[in-house]
């Protein structure tokens, strides 16, 4: 993926990059921490609430990706497939310390089985 390059001067002063890269920081804790709360709020209008404002603190935070991304202070690199399957492979012996390894709800979430309610 290929995005402009933007000038920018380097210096002490806080730039619009800083002021983007602050707000994106912002927005991913917002979205972390309301993730939680919808997660662990038991009544249903709040619950309801917090998830439309977890949505919209979403939506706001890919805009403010979406737009360092165009000025090209946010970069992405494609990579190599073999990087890929080494990770993979790393990664993959994790499984078994999962807590729910072998279980329906794990192999749900790994896409391998059946949801829980199912069962």
């Amino acid at each position: 993926m290929k995005n402009p390059s933007a000038h920018f001067e380097k210096g002490t002063e806080f730039n619009d990059r800083d002021r983007l890269n602050d707000m994106l920081a912002t927005e991913k804790w917002l979205t972390d921490g309301f993730n939680v709360f919808v997660r662990e709020t038991s009544h249903q209008e709040l619950y309801n609430d917090v998830l439309h404002v977890l949505t919209e603190t979403h939506h706001a935070c890919r805009d403010v990706f979406n737009l360092m991304f165009e000025k090209g202070w946010y970069s992405l690199h494609p990579e190599q497939p073999s990087h890929i399957a080494d990770h993979y492979q790393k990664f993959s012996g994790y499984e078994s310390q999962f807590p729910s390894h072998g279980t329906g709800s794990y192999q749900y979430l790994s896409g391998l089985g059946q949801h829980p309610r199912d069962y």
